[in-house]
């Protein structure tokens, strides 16, 4: 890649550089370490962006919804309790009446009224009819904040919300995905918010078709995974929903919770709690292992891509397979790669110049 160094102003010899502004530690042996700050503890960091991404019609918009309202009201979300505080939410694909009647569905889950929101702190506008731009690019492809972000940093100034809800990236982010530069600024814009309200901002996205199928959940540019510092992947399953927190940067990684739509919401999924799911995905992730072993010894080495030769597929059609199917193997796959207690290595049966990446133990 060519760098294109007429992006930059050249400095001239005569212009005086200010120095480095280094930080200061001489008081940090005498000064108690920080204390790591959360919007939702574990899962949403403070003063940075999460990437909140799920299929269309998942459900993540009444999701997020309910993150929101369960910090004004000081309710639980899930198994966690967010940090109380008011809320802005920016809704780009519902209109006023959808969004009363998705709140309607949570006031009555939580049995409160709209007075109870408005008085915790619960701010909510919608851009369908009107433009929601956050950030575009200028002619020289570097993004730029628009007017509507300004009106937006200046409320996050004022309210100092504990959440900031966007809903989504296509409808906020006028740059190209696949462009890791303009996803990168694009992020920093977002991250400045999160800092102006010593909050958390949370970023609706929708995946591709190759991030639906390799269980990512991404669309794009990597950049939106190692730009974010929180990340977290709605599937779908009839009624049933996963949450899997699929990036953490402060805390623990792979978290999953398992809900249930009712009545307009989601709900916690009674059959299961976190200590069985636990159980069940490592119970899963022992008959991968298992399996690998099998045809490991066999010489027969499968890889981690969709296709002929994808390893969760075609275990799945083996007796030894213990009934998994070929999503559930995925899942434990993309756990055990996720810790490190497999890898992937060019195929040994392989010539070196025709051998493709194939799974083993760590």
């Amino acid at each position: 890649m060519t760098m294109r160094w007429d992006k930059f102003e050249a400095e001239t010899p005569e212009e005086p550089l200010e120095p480095l502004n280094f930080i200061d530690m001489s008081f940090w042996d005498i000064t108690p370490v920080p204390a790591r700050q959360w919007a939702v503890r574990d899962r949403v960091p403070a003063h940075q962006v999460t990437l909140f991404s799920g299929e269309g019609g998942s459900g993540k918009s009444i999701i997020e919804l309910q993150l929101a309202c369960a910090h004004v009201l000081e309710r639980d979300w899930f198994g966690s309790m967010p940090e109380p505080g008011p809320v802005i939410y920016q809704g780009c694909e519902d209109t006023r009446d959808e969004l009363h009647r998705r709140v309607a569905s949570i006031c009555e889950h939580y049995k409160v009224q709209y007075s109870d929101l408005i008085r915790g702190g619960l701010n909510m506008f919608s851009c369908v009819e009107g433009d929601g731009m956050l950030g575009v690019p200028n002619r020289g492809g570097q993004i730029e904040p628009t007017r509507m972000y300004n009106r937006l940093l200046e409320a996050a100034n004022d309210i100092k919300p504990k959440h900031i809800g966007i809903d989504t990236s296509a409808d906020v982010f006028g740059g190209n995905e696949i462009d890791r530069g303009q996803v990168r600024q694009f992020v920093s814009l977002l991250r400045k918010l999160a800092i102006a309200a010593n909050g958390s901002v949370v970023l609706l996205s929708h995946p591709s078709l190759t991030g639906i199928n390799s269980g990512t959940g991404l669309s794009g540019s990597t950049a939106w995974h190692n730009s974010v510092r929180s990340r977290i992947y709605l599937t779908s399953d009839g009624d049933m929903r996963t949450i899997e927190f699929k990036k953490n940067q402060y805390g623990p990684l792979g978290e999953r919770v398992v809900v249930r739509y009712d009545n307009g919401v989601f709900i916690p999924d009674g059959g299961k709690t976190d200590v069985e799911l636990a159980i069940i995905n490592k119970l899963a992730d022992d008959a991968f292992l298992e399996l690998l072993d099998l045809t490991a010894q066999q010489q027969r080495f499968f890889g981690s891509k969709p296709g002929t030769n994808y390893a969760p597929k075609r275990w799945a059609e083996m007796p030894q397979a213990k009934g998994y199917n070929a999503r559930t193997l995925g899942q434990a796959m993309e756990r055990l790669l996720t810790v490190g207690k497999i890898k992937l290595v060019p195929d040994p049966t392989k010539k070196p110049s025709k051998a493709s990446l194939v799974l083993v133990r760590a």
